[in-house]
């Protein structure tokens, strides 16, 4: 388990890191680009009656949903190319639930302390920008369909444990994805150490 928790970690690192910096510049890119054509209109208008009723303050975000499902999905592709670039066998359950919670942990940890420490806007940008495309997608959720404004918290507790743990999950379940030439090597591999 050492062996390959090393550098999944890694891996999970650096193309957590590269996503979420092209999201975040995405996002900006299409928010300016939203205000200066007035797209969050066009797209308003395209939703069902329920949702622009929802949505008529918050037209201008509109627009920013697409890169943020757009680098969400990018997690899965990225799990695989990581673990066929590396030549690395599927992690099995122990190192499976280390490498989703280790970076959940960091992002929940983040968030609480957050919430917990006077004038913690600061804690709060850096939990942002440690996971923006989930937290992003979670913060416009909550937005639109009023999450957490009625006086109920728990859908903000909900929402933060999902947006920690959605990108190392789709991470994970993108390095699950079959590769041929790594999976018969691995079917070999477990073969021989059968015969042993």
């Amino acid at each position: 388990m050492k062996r390959l928790l090393r550098p999944i970690m890694l891996e999970f690192c650096r193309s957590h890191l590269i996503l979420t910096a092209l999201v975040a510049l995405l996002t900006v890119l299409v928010l300016t680009a939203s205000g200066l054509l007035g797209l969050g209109n066009a797209v308003k208008g395209v939703l069902p009656f329920q949702l622009q009723r929802v949505s008529s303050e918050l037209s201008g975000t509109l627009p920013a949903l697409i890169p943020l499902v757009l680098g969400l999905l990018a997690y899965l592709p990225a799990g695989r190319f990581a673990r066929k670039r590396n030549f690395l066998p599927r992690p099995d359950a122990e190192e499976a639930i280390l490498l989703l919670l280790v970076p959940a942990a960091a992002f929940w940890l983040l968030l609480a302390l957050a919430y917990l420490i006077p004038h913690g806007s600061g804690l709060l940008v850096a939990a942002m920008l440690l996971n923006c495309p989930a937290y992003g997608l979670y913060s416009l959720l909550a937005q639109f369909l009023g999450w957490g404004s009625g006086g109920s918290l728990w859908t903000v507790y909900v929402g933060g444990l999902v947006t920690g743990l959605l990108p190392p999950l789709l991470y994970l379940m993108g390095s699950y994805l079959p590769i041929a030439a790594l999976d018969q090597e691995e079917d070999a591999d477990e073969e021989f150490i059968e015969k042993q």
